[in-house]
């Protein structure tokens, strides 16, 4: 069997169509179709049952599977374990964050990491997707999170804070005369019990929910544009010269902000380097989460 093709057939098993996996893997779809039918051959199998919705795994399909990603979880330790042995400062490092605190924290400060470490390859993955550091597709993550995996280590710095915001115009239309009853809040695709207890100390705790906003971009948008009032961290809604706070109350303490990385990552010297500066960035640019922004 070819490596490559047992690693292209487990992602069509993973994401159960040909393109899917494609996309994936950053290779054309003909190049998956043809790497299964390579696999199935070799083993004189059939691995998938073709459907028009997608591939179904057969019974030697599963087999193969499992034992794939038995596999894989076998080299990617090996592959931990050899980088923690790296003492060197070159080389390349992913690090995930959300979107607003890689531009106004980290994009600022990276000339001066890039001065100190010349060699290093910073590459900033933007998402609010939870990346999995055990399958390698990062090596330091900056979360936001009472609970990070506890197969992680890593530091826990501060709590970020939050409070209402919303566009100007849209405030002032809440704000005047019988336009109270206008107020509502852009919905997080949370539980309504759960988002009524986030924005109960607020002035605008009965008004209703609207939409699903799932995401910090999105809810900022969303409230630009004037749809409703938005429950954003303060490093979000501060830095946006379209909005404004809704509210005179103190924001309020939302999530901790951890760094992590792997246990067998934490002593490569590259990991270490960039774990470093996102702390020093962090916390000199903590008032920016706790909502007390330097003038």
């Amino acid at each position: 069997m070819d490596w490559e093709d047992v690693k292209t057939f487990a992602e069509v098993a993973k994401d159960g169509t040909v393109r899917a996996a494609a996309k994936t893997l950053g290779v054309h779809h003909s190049t998956v179709s043809r790497r299964v039918e390579r696999l199935e051959s070799a083993l004189a199998a059939r691995l998938f049952d073709r459907h028009p919705e997608g591939y179904v795994l057969t019974e030697a399909g599963v087999q193969l599977s499992k034992a794939a990603s038995e596999a894989s979880e076998v080299f990617r330790v090996a592959e931990r374990q050899i980088a923690g042995g790296d003492t060197t400062l070159s080389g390349r490092v992913r690090i995930t964050m959300a979107e607003p605190v890689a531009v106004s924290c980290f994009a600022p400060r990276l000339p001066a990491f890039f001065e100190r470490y010349p060699d290093l390859d910073l590459e900033i993955c933007i998402t609010g997707d939870i990346l999995d550091i055990s399958r390698g597709d990062a090596e330091v993550a900056v979360r936001m999170d009472n609970n990070p995996p506890e197969t992680l280590v890593g530091k826990r710095l501060f709590p970020y804070f939050e409070t209402v915001f919303a566009s100007p115009a849209y405030l002032e239309k809440v704000r005047s005369p019988g336009g109270a009853e206008s107020a509502r809040w852009l919905g997080w695709g949370a539980e309504e019990a759960v988002f009524r207890e986030s924005v109960k100390d607020t002035e605008f705790s009965n008004a209703p929910v609207w939409g699903v906003y799932a995401n910090l971009s999105m809810q900022a948008a969303a409230a630009r544009a004037g749809l409703g009032l938005a429950m954003l961290p303060c490093v979000t809604g501060d830095q946006d010269p379209e909005l404004i706070r809704a509210t005179c109350r103190k924001p309020r303490p939302a999530r901790d902000i951890w760094i992590l990385t792997h246990p067998d990552l934490r002593r490569v010297a590259r990991v270490r380097a960039v774990m470093e500066f996102a702390e020093a960035t962090l916390r000199e640019t903590r008032p920016y989460f706790t909502g007390d922004p330097p003038v």
